[in-house]
């Protein structure tokens, strides 16, 4: 029997933008509405994928009628990797940015489409699952833009405690007192047994988040996450050295070799590729298969809508199993309004604090996008 035709003969874009309750964010930056871009492409015998990348939709949109598109329109979904270096070769002056992302989206939505047409799961394609469910960690909560910066923080916490999370991470990084308190509020909140973490999002110094992580000492932080800006490999070199809890980063990495440059320099001890941004699944492996031989744990970070949690889900279930407090991948789940993502897909913990992966062709479930229709603030079509 001949195989189902899967050359991209289309490529849809859709920008979606919701407004957020109030506004809040991290200790250095604060938004009023989330935002992401979803792609679909089509093949000739009308298989779908879809892809995402939540960073910059606009421009993403642009990179891809302009590029990116043109160069995966008659690429085949049967070889996703080919189609990912089709891409990166039409812009080779940028290699650790937009590109990438733009360029996550549709390897995302490459990797979606083989698994419809084959009614395979992602996790099957990219090599078989090592699990079928996942430890998720609760993400959050937002800090809120003014006044106390840790307003509602314990019954947000609370709350995780509820839903059934048995690990939670809070975002930190407003003063080393309010940011010792909080780390200590959320510690007698989840009791003894459950992990915490907390992140920084870029805003301290490699002395204070020493200082930070010697004082919190008596909450047992997993890790601290990004306390420096990402790309301060100096810093983190240093910080590696010297920080008494586990150093974790690289959401914001474009392409294997910024990982490369970290993991040789023995610069992290937890990556965070969000495959969303850092080149889709097909980068998602090379990270993989890097981290797995320095003994160095992935986590994938989890942002946007619906598509990158998906993903992402398929994503953990082949990841290499760490080892010590962090034992086996986590999941982040983000705890914030999030429409993009609860319209399409909210699922719920199972009573080990468990998320269970979805089973179905492609990303697990079919993505129906007349759900978001009013957050559909750009629709655009690439054809040849």
């Amino acid at each position: 029997m001949p195989r189902p035709e899967g050359r991209v003969v289309r490529i849809d874009g859709y920008e979606l933008r919701c407004a957020m309750p109030s506004v809040a964010g991290n200790a250095l930056r604060t938004f009023s509405e989330r935002s992401t871009l979803l792609v679909r492409i089509v093949t000739a015998s009308g298989y779908e994928g879809w892809g995402e990348t939540w960073a910059y939709p606009g421009s993403a949109g642009s990179l891809i009628r302009s590029i990116l598109g043109p160069a995966l329109l008659g690429a085949d979904v049967a070889n996703p990797r080919a189609a990912q270096a089709r891409m990166l070769q039409a812009a080779v002056p940028d290699r650790r940015g937009q590109v990438h992302m733009a360029a996550s989206a549709l390897d995302i939505a490459m990797w979606d489409a083989l698994g419809q047409m084959t009614g395979q799961p992602m996790y099957t394609l990219l090599g078989g699952a090592l699990r079928d469910r996942v430890r998720a960690y609760a993400s959050g909560p937002l800090l809120p833009a003014d006044g106390d910066r840790y307003r509602g923080f314990e019954g947000e916490v609370a709350r995780y405690v509820e839903d059934g999370f048995t690990a939670v991470k809070i975002r930190i990084g407003i003063s080393l007192a309010a940011d010792l308190r909080a780390i200590r509020q959320a510690r007698a909140i989840l009791g003894d047994a459950s992990l915490l973490m907390a992140d920084l999002n870029e805003s301290s110094t490699v002395r204070d988040a020493v200082t930070l992580a010697q004082q919190a000492a008596d909450s047992n932080l997993a890790w601290l996450e990004e306390p420096l800006p990402h790309d301060d490999l100096p810093g983190y070199r240093r910080l590696a050295a010297s920080l008494p809890v586990a150093l974790a980063g690289g959401e914001s990495f474009c392409g294997v070799q910024a990982f490369r440059d970290v993991l040789s320099e023995a610069a992290l001890d937890l990556v965070q590729p969000d495959l969303a941004i850092c080149g889709g699944l097909t980068e998602g492996l090379r990270i993989m298969g890097l981290a797995d031989a320095f003994c160095v744990p992935v986590l994938p970070h989890v942002w946007g809508g619906a598509v990158n949690f998906l993903a992402s889900l398929q994503f953990a279930a082949i990841l290499t199993p760490g080892r010590g407090q962090v034992s086996a991948p986590l999941f982040e789940y983000d705890m914030s309004f999030n429409p993009l993502r609860d319209r399409i897909y909210d699922p719920k913990l199972d009573a080990d604090g468990n998320l269970a992966i979805p089973d179905g062709p492609g990303l697990g479930m079919k993505i129906e996008i007349d759900r978001l229709g009013d957050y559909v603030r750009d629709h655009w079509v690439l054809e040849p």
